[in-house]
């Protein structure tokens, strides 16, 4: 660390939350935690992988004093700022791993592995909580109760890095009362904060369907079924449904054929769906499933259909919200607060958490000319380091200290 932890202990005696003491400390500690995270950024590691990315947090952690629990859900780590007082349990979740692609970007900073680089900003995620953990830890005078530090693997994909951890109990001892949690916002205003009660990003489930036809010869197209011909009305057939709202069938995969002259015996189509409640996910399982029937049949094939559910719907409980917001305009003011108006298409496995315990997932605006997320040219934004690690720190200690959301007026 730039600083020891003891000199840069605060008086409880003059400690005012609502001052500039908390956002002091954070500043000036920001170099340090930008530092880390462009260490992170420059060796990126994919889920259940992220054995040099936990041992940066967990030697982080150390150094502030805490207890470290690491190995939970694979690569996960997990720490408890405890105030010795009594009261509830607020838990704050980062996401460790990064993304199979090549980072294009030219930064000092660069992913040294020319196939995976962090396009989806969990550095700064990881960095924003070793953050606040460093400002809560000099501030646990200051509120009740305990502070639960998430430092997850395996979000991305289907690695399901929250249901891994929930497995192993990292919402028990002590149980969870609350969970918050953020992701930078790409092309919104630096630091400004979007969100909503109820589902907040879409439910995944993917699929894989089978074509089955009749192989044979190119030159022979009258003896054989080509599944390919198949295939293709399918294709058109999804393309032309009639979806509600919030409701995507995307084809992403076509795998099928070994030779010019040679019409294959199947093909595969893979793709994704995507909805806001269970029973959009059923629904569009269903509407799948007659399309496909209807469209080999007519072409006299055959063909099957799996389905693999990832990640549900992430629900915001609307009190954990409303702390949310409540916080958010205090700090930020109302012009930098906003209401999301329908729920964002991608999907998250906090939805896990949100499963077993209330809580709000939110957004902060990563930049207005930030590329987007799972972009080669993508970078976390430094400058949302602070402001981020200052609202969580004001969620938890607002929460606690109010023993739950805070959804006072002003």
């Amino acid at each position: 660390m730039n600083k020891k932890l003891s000199e840069n202990k605060i008086d409880p005696a003059k400690l005012h939350l609502r001052g500039n003491k908390l956002r002091q400390l954070i500043n000036e500690m920001t170099p340090h935690f930008t530092e880390i995270r462009q260490k992170i950024h420059m060796h990126p590691e994919l889920g259940y992988q992220e054995k040099l990315t936990a041992a940066v947090v967990a030697h982080e952690l150390k150094q502030m004093g805490l207890n470290v629990v690491t190995g939970v859900g694979g690569t996960g780590v997990v720490a408890i700022i405890d105030s010795r007082k009594p009261g509830k349990t607020v838990a704050l979740r980062a996401e460790l791993d990064a993304l199979p692609m090549t980072e294009m970007a030219e930064l000092t900073y660069k992913s040294i592995h020319p196939d995976k680089m962090h396009a989806c900003g969990h550095d700064g995620h990881t960095a924003t909580l070793l953050m606040a953990a460093y400002a809560l830890c000099n501030f646990k005078n200051s509120f009740k109760g305990r502070v639960k530090l998430i430092f997850q693997p395996a979000e991305e994909g289907s690695g399901a890095g929250a249901a891994a951890m929930i497995q192993e109990g990292v919402l028990d001892s002590p149980k969870v009362d609350a969970i918050f949690a953020y992701h930078n916002y790409p092309g919104f205003p630096m630091g400004a904060v979007q969100t909503r009660g109820g589902t907040v990003l879409s439910g995944n489930t993917n699929f894989t369907i089978t074509v089955y036809g009749k192989g044979g010869h190119a030159a022979s197209p009258d003896l054989n079924i080509n599944p390919i011909l198949i295939g293709a009305g399918l294709i058109q057939e999804i393309h032309e449904l009639k979806l509600g709202n919030g409701q995507i069938i995307s084809i992403t995969e076509i795998h099928g054929g070994s030779s010019k002259n040679i019409v294959p015996g199947y093909i595969i189509l893979g793709g994704t769906l995507r909805y806001i409640t269970l029973l959009d996910r059923q629904s569009l399982k269903e509407q799948l499933t007659i399309t496909m029937n209807e469209a080999v049949l007519a072409y006299g094939g055959e063909a099957k259909i799996e389905f693999i559910d990832h990640y549900s719907p992430t629900i915001n409980a609307a009190a954990e919200t409303q702390h949310v917001f409540r916080i958010a305009h205090h700090l930020l003011g109302n012009e930098k607060v906003v209401t999301k108006q329908k729920p964002a298409r991608a999907a998250e496995d906090f939805s896990f958490y949100l499963e077993k315990v209330p809580g709000c997932y939110f957004f902060m605006g990563n930049g207005e000319n930030s590329a987007s997320c799972h972009n080669s040219e993508y970078d976390f934004n430094d400058a949302l380091l602070p402001h981020a690690a200052e609202l969580l720190c004001r969620i938890a200690i607002d929460y606690l200290n109010h023993e739950g959301p805070n959804l006072q007026k002003g």
